[in-house]
């Protein structure tokens, strides 16, 4: 009798090796925070309909208040059937990151720019 070797712990990751459960690994893309939006309408004086709108994957840094982020559109990254499921993912797809940057949680500091891709 042959016996399965079932590893329902640990699943597969294409890029890499397996990741296991419980791990650390990077948050979902999600709405853009406040400070980061309204650094974009203010600052860069982009449209805000289109601003909050967008996703963004963001990436802790050694230092635990300063965050990494790469800001992307859903609906574009839906049409071109590319499944972003966090900062790292973007790495694969630079052409769909608009802007990339980091801000500070706590200061209120950011330096947010637009990437050489292409940004509306």
């Amino acid at each position: 009798m042959k016996l399965m070797n079932w590893k329902f712990w640990k699943t597969e990751n294409k890029n890499g090796p397996s990741l296991i459960r419980g791990s650390s690994r990077l948050p979902k893309p999600k709405d853009l925070p406040d400070r980061v939006g309204m650094h974009l309408v203010t600052q860069l004086k982009l449209d805000p309909d289109w601003v909050w709108s967008l996703k963004g994957a963001v990436r802790h840094t050694a230092d635990k208040q300063i965050v990494d982020i790469r800001i992307f559109d859903p609906k574009e990254a839906v049409m071109n059937d590319m499944n972003i499921t966090d900062f790292s993912c973007l790495d694969h797809y630079p052409e769909m990151v608009l802007f990339e940057g980091s801000f500070n949680k706590n200061t209120g500091w950011i330096d947010i720019k637009r990437t050489t891709h292409k940004a509306a």
